[in-house]
């Protein structure tokens, strides 16, 4: 009798565990570059009263910051997320919805802005 409680006792601990898998949420999951709204370019950040250059990359999954510091780029379901590479806090956050020909409206250090794309004649 005492077995059977234990053997019945481990395979409800062992069914127990076995539900308690962590799964990966949907919305972390990046679409394919391919799938996506071309983001990829010069872009322009007026922040602070000063002029700031990005040079989105996706293929490399990283951002040149003012022509030298480097940006991780973070691409999760529904937009792309900018934080320095030496940093866990998020600099950026651009929604793809949010997305224009010539314009980028997002979040910048918890405020919002917009990104110019640099035109190509410059």
């Amino acid at each position: 009798m005492r077995d059977q409680i234990v053997s019945v006792s481990f395979l409800i601990l062992l069914s127990f565990f076995s539900l308690c898998k962590e799964t990966k949420n949907p919305a972390d999951t990046a679409p394919e570059i391919s799938k996506l709204p071309a983001f990829g370019g010069e872009w322009i950040l007026e922040w602070d009263n000063k002029i700031h250059s990005l040079n989105i990359q996706p293929e490399e999954n990283k951002v040149i910051w003012n022509g030298s510091g480097d940006l991780s780029l973070e691409l999760d379901s529904i937009g792309m997320r900018l934080r320095p590479n030496d940093e866990e806090t998020i600099k950026g956050y651009f929604l793809y919805s949010d997305l224009k020909p010539k314009s980028w409206i997002g979040t910048w250090e918890n405020r919002v802005v917009r990104l110019i794309r640099k035109s190509s004649k410059e």
